[in-house]
């Protein structure tokens, strides 16, 4: 087996892995929700310009905000003011079928149907298999949240 040195790992890494995604600052320009869906829109207002010169949205920002979409909704739903506790994100697959590179009002939809709510416990629903959809099926899975009502 080899071992790399220092200096070799770095020649091999992304900048923005090890540093860009510290630098960026994202947003929601707006959240809209209806029983069993949610639409949010996200500004990215500052990035670390990759070597390529042009801004793609990541895989680690895309779950960051994924996440955010499952505590807004599964507040929302629960009829909540504000969060009870921490909600969790339980599992993501998601699919990068092609890149995303705007960085104004960038979709985010959530599909949340009424079979993949379930009361747990008294304070506890889980959400399974919720459908999410960014930038019109740019990147496509499912989440599962687990969201503390009381």
């Amino acid at each position: 087996m080899i071992q790399l040195t220092s200096d070799q790992q770095r020649a091999y890494m992304s900048d923005y892995l090890e540093n860009g995604w510290r630098e960026e600052k994202m947003s929601f320009s707006s959240v809209s929700l209806e029983p069993g869906y949610i639409d949010g829109r996200i500004d990215v207002e500052h990035f670390q310009m990759p070597g390529d010169g042009q801004f793609h949205f990541s895989a680690q920002s895309a779950m960051i905000w994924i996440s955010q979409l499952g505590i807004i909704y599964g507040c929302w739903d629960n009829q909540m003011t504000k969060k009870a506790g921490e909600v969790y994100l339980r599992d993501l697959d998601i699919k990068f079928k092609r890149s995303i590179n705007t960085t104004e009002a960038v979709r985010f939809e959530g599909f949340f149907p009424k079979h993949c709510k379930k009361q747990l416990s008294e304070g506890l629903v889980y959400y399974k298999n919720a459908q999410i959809h960014v930038e019109g099926g740019a990147f496509t899975g499912t989440a599962s949240f687990l969201v503390p009502t009381m």
